[in-house]
């Protein structure tokens, strides 16, 4: 397990390696500005697609988060708490992390008829260990991560949201807050059912505090805007049939489906979860 750190204007980040599935996966673990000198435990984020999280030349797009920067922003004003943030990379190829972020076996098609381009056999279940089990573990053993519920949140983006809900569903006991950005868990062509039969399924044994948002202005491959403003409705729904009461969805005017957005969006969503306030 390698590990080393570095400094940024937010206080600092560590990088180690861990393995998944005989893969090394990089894990990024930004720790607050006041760190170094406090004794306090901390509030714990869990972030998918942790190369887009703190720095753009390590970004796919050469976007990102900008999380430090904000959680910088909360150590110098003092008014709500900073969270150490655990991001786990995906695999730059795209098939790669769509199994790796996805449950069930599916094909990937830019229509419904069209050609397949690849059958992707998703091992998100195992993903979810990973990162709730090996990477939390450490974490918690290796820095003053909390490691009381109310104190701990997962979150992503796109596939990332999916697997945000997937964990939110699945690990209540460990998770109290999820944060889902643009969250992508369509029938066609990932068979978002499977997820959303987990989430029905699984109910609300734990209370939890919900985010998820969708941009009006989003794209992808295989859909338009349209399809993805109604999915986020779909998505409000399947919340509500498993009995979840805290929940805030949200339609965003001019939104697009990047890094950008989700850099803008995450501050409402993280004083959401954890403090309550309303997003303007």
């Amino acid at each position: 397990m390698a590990r080393r750190h570095r400094s940024t204007v937010a206080g600092r980040i560590d990088v180690t390696s861990m393995l998944l599935r005989d893969r090394r996966v990089t894990v990024r673990i930004y720790l607050p500005a006041d760190y170094e000198w406090s004794d306090r435990e901390y509030r714990v984020v869990y972030m998918f697609d942790g190369h887009n999280l703190f720095d753009r030349t390590t970004s796919t797009y050469n976007k990102e988060w900008r999380v430090d920067e904000f959680m910088q922003g909360l150590s110098a004003d003092g008014a709500y708490e900073p969270a150490i943030v655990v991001g786990i990379d995906a695999p730059q190829n795209r098939y790669d992390r769509f199994a790796m972020y996805s449950i069930g076996e599916w094909e990937y098609r830019r229509t419904p008829a069209g050609r397949r381009l690849k059958r992707i056999e998703g091992h998100g279940e195992e993903t979810a260990a990973f990162l709730m089990r090996t990477v939390k573990r450490y974490v918690e053993r290796t820095y003053r991560a909390s490691r009381d519920r109310e104190k701990v949140a997962v979150a992503g983006s796109s596939m990332g949201g999916y697997m945000a809900l997937y964990i939110g569903a699945t690990y209540q006991r460990q998770v109290s807050k999820i944060m889902a950005f643009s969250p992508v868990l369509m029938d066609f062509p990932m068979r978002g059912y499977l997820l959303r039969d987990v989430i029905v399924q699984a109910g609300a044994a734990q209370p939890q505090r919900i985010y998820a948002d969708m941009g009006d202005r989003e794209r992808l491959d295989f859909c338009g805007s349209t399809a993805l403003v109604e999915h986020l409705e779909e998505v409000r729904l399947t919340l509500a049939e498993a009995g979840h009461e805290q929940v805030l969805t949200r339609l965003i005017p001019g939104d697009r489906h990047d890094e950008r957005a989700w850099a803008r969006r995450f501050p409402g969503a993280y004083l959401w979860v954890f403090d309550g306030v309303v997003p303007g």
